[in-house]
């Protein structure tokens, strides 16, 4: 599965660069981990297209633009196919070029148990403390165990329905 670049307003003067990826037969969006520092380049683009700063839409986004966009463990994950755990032991593995699961819990604070059950079983401890620091250790976004959270509540809750 590969991806595209975008530039996505939102209408209300969010400018944000994205990848566009299908899966599941749609289309979803990942913001680029410095979307922010790139949102004055994206507006100065949609304003030379003349796309005003009220407007919502999806663009295509320049190479040169799109080269600088960085992408971080949503993107790797959502691309991959692969179930949480196996895509974080992958992430750990390829690109923080960590091999050893209890060399890189202790060296983050952590209880090897910890990482392997995350990894080998897609269990995500309740602690919070523990969480930051599994957040830390994967460079994933604050508060990402959070979300997933959020999101297997509501995808139960359609499958109760």
């Amino acid at each position: 599965m590969t991806h595209q670049v975008r530039i996505l307003s939102n209408g209300c003067g969010d400018i944000i660069v994205a990848a566009e990826i299908g899966r599941r037969g749609r289309r979803d969006y990942i913001p680029a981990e410095n979307w922010r520092e790139l949102e004055p380049a994206a507006l100065a683009e949609l304003e030379s297209r003349g796309v005003g700063i009220c407007e919502a839409g999806i663009y295509d986004c320049p190479k040169q633009l799109a080269e600088q966009a960085r992408f971080g463990f949503e993107l790797f994950w959502a691309v991959s196919d692969l179930s949480l755990g196996t895509a974080l032991k992958e992430w750990r593995r390829q690109v923080l070029g960590v091999n050893d699961c209890a060399s890189f819990a202790t060296q983050h604070g952590m209880s090897p148990r910890t990482v392997q059950l995350l990894e080998q079983r897609n269990r995500v401890p309740r602690r919070v403390d523990v969480r930051r620091r599994l957040e830390q250790a994967y460079r994933l976004p604050q508060g990402f165990f959070k979300w997933l959270e959020a999101e297997r509540d509501e995808s139960d809750e359609e499958v109760q329905e």
